[in-house]
């Protein structure tokens, strides 16, 4: 990995690295909150797109994950709230103003919309704010659904890279890296650290998350795109320091640099 100094970071968490025993962990959001006023003080730009509220809202509710959008659609309204409050008070502790954005298929695919949203953008990076970013699931006529630009929010982290002129994109998950098989489930699965790997590869998918729709096909999607245009992207287990680590080129995952070929 080349040293460089990354100006504009695009930082996403799944749903599953936010989990522990089955409910959303304060300290997993705490321990973000930290490292990302870190970064955020040492001069780089950044960005938090955040799963969890499907999650927040099932917690708070008390049932199992449900398998029909509407609701879906429903926990997260009953969550976001929830998810923002912890966020809100993690980075207070660090004196670190965040702002929430939440999107839609829109914002992506109308001129004038799109407009407004890199100059809010735009903006809130120039004011020193971490905008905190997660669809707008419970009003989305895509929500959840493969029928727009992103099917998850690993897809939605790289298009609000590719869009909005980062140059790293850290996708945050409950393993470290992207491997051959899933190491929970084989110990003999291998990390794949380069494009040139990635590619070469036989990546078995294997099956998604408990609580996450996305899975680590979403992921490869999204590092192929980014990579596409030239964004370095690192893929690693949510754990302390784990950005931090990244943004001092000590990746302990799977990294992938921008503008070569793996």
């Amino acid at each position: 990995m080349n040293e460089k100094k990354f100006r504009r970071i695009v930082v996403k968490i799944g749903t599953n690295a936010l989990m522990e025993n089955g409910k959303i962990s304060k300290g997993v959001i705490t321990e973000l909150a930290r490292q990302l006023s870190i970064v955020r003080q040492s001069g780089s730009e950044v960005i938090l797109v955040t799963s969890g509220a499907i999650g927040f809202g099932i917690e708070k509710m008390g049932i199992g994950f449900p398998k029909k959008n509407p609701a879906r659609q429903a926990m997260a309204a009953i969550g976001q709230g929830a998810l923002m409050n912890y966020y809100s008070e993690a980075f207070a502790r660090h004196d670190q103003n965040i702002g929430q954005v939440l999107l839609t298929n829109q914002n992506f695919t109308d001129k004038e919309s799109f407009k407004t949203t890199g100059n809010t953008m735009e903006k809130l990076l120039e004011f020193g704010v971490i905008p905190i970013i997660n669809e707008n699931d419970a009003v989305s006529a895509e929500a959840l659904s493969a029928k727009k630009p992103f099917a998850d929010n690993d897809g939605l982290a790289a298009l609000i890279a590719m869009s909005f002129g980062a140059d790293l994109l850290v996708l945050l998950t409950d393993v470290d890296g992207i491997f051959t098989d899933n190491p929970k489930d084989n110990n003999t699965a291998q990390k794949i650290k380069g494009l040139k790997e990635l590619l070469s590869r036989n990546v078995i998918i294997g099956r998604k998350s408990d609580y996450g729709i996305g899975g680590m096909n979403s992921k490869i999607l999204a590092v192929k795109s980014a990579l596409g245009k030239g964004i370095s992207v690192a893929v690693c287990k949510a754990r302390e320091n784990a950005v931090v680590d990244v943004v001092n080129n000590m990746c302990s995952g799977s990294f992938f640099e921008g503008g070569t070929d793996g």
